[in-house]
């Protein structure tokens, strides 16, 4: 068809070709990007629950053997081991502590590709000029997500991640509390620590997200193209801090509140178990 058309013509088709081509493979980009990210968030997340159930298992297996007195037939010293493991459970939630950061780098590339094909078919509508157009995709400029949720399945997936490594960092004081503390009192005594510990991971994530996404923003140019684009609307795209960071502190400061108040009426002898 093109070979019938004269130089002209075929000169004038061909920017619009390549125009359409790299749309294309553009847009197939971002796609797998989020695909990607996604997938490797899933098996990071898989592989840090393996290690620490098993070494959940072991280290909570050896302290009730030390504590029911039955060493025997073991051939090395349960509280020599059972202090190894404890660090070892250490030295994996520090890891998993390290390892959230990850997360929110994650996180951010999904979003950053959500924006980037939103553009793309702003870019599309304007060029084909039909209103019916906007109305067969589900994402657009109105529906874009800017930030995260915390009852979305993304966030929720990242907070088992930070009660994973939580546990394994809160491991230690309840094998301490263990050994003068009724099994109940231990564990109430660990949440005192354990709580703290999964509230200030969430802030921080929280607080690095959504300064990634900002910066992103402002380095992708992102508001500039969305008013370039001919979107009626700008966007509040910055990412709140405040109120998340808030929000956060304020479902700790409840649970701590409430494992204090427990263990004060079990002090006190108003719970009996």
């Amino acid at each position: 068809m093109s070979a019938e058309l004269g130089p002209d013509a075929q000169a004038h088709d061909a920017p619009i070709e390549l125009r359409d081509d790299l749309l294309q493979m553009e847009y197939t980009y971002l796609t797998q990007s989020s695909f990607r990210s996604d997938e490797l968030r899933d098996r990071i997340f898989q592989f840090y629950l393996l290690i620490v159930s098993t070494a959940a298992a072991v280290i909570l297996g050896l302290t009730q053997m030390a504590n029911n007195g039955e060493p025997r037939g073991i051939p090395f010293d349960v509280a020599t081991i059972r202090w190894a493991l404890v660090t070892l459970a250490v030295l994996i939630g520090v890891i998993g502590a390290v390892m959230v950061p990850i997360f929110v780098r994650l996180r951010r590339v999904v979003l950053e590709c959500l924006q980037g094909t939103v553009l793309l078919k702003r870019y599309v509508l304007n060029a084909a000029n039909e209103k019916r157009f906007g109305d067969a995709f589900i994402w657009d400029d109105r529906t874009l997500p800017r930030d995260e949720s915390y009852g979305s399945a993304s966030f929720l997936l990242i907070f088992v991640f930070i009660l994973l490594d939580s546990v394994m960092l809160s491991l230690p004081f309840f094998v301490w509390f263990s050994d003068w503390l009724r099994t109940l009192a231990a564990l109430l005594w660990t949440l005192v620590v354990f709580v703290p510990l999964v509230t200030i991971q969430v802030m921080l994530y929280r607080y690095r997200l959504a300064r990634e996404l900002a910066q992103a923003m402002e380095r992708n140019r992102f508001t500039v193209k969305w008013i370039r684009l001919g979107i009626e609307t700008v966007p509040d795209a910055q990412p709140e801090i405040r109120k998340p960071l808030l929000q956060a502190f304020g479902a700790g400061a409840l649970a701590l509140a409430l494992v204090g108040a427990v263990n004060l009426l079990l002090e006190w002898g108003a719970l009996r178990f």
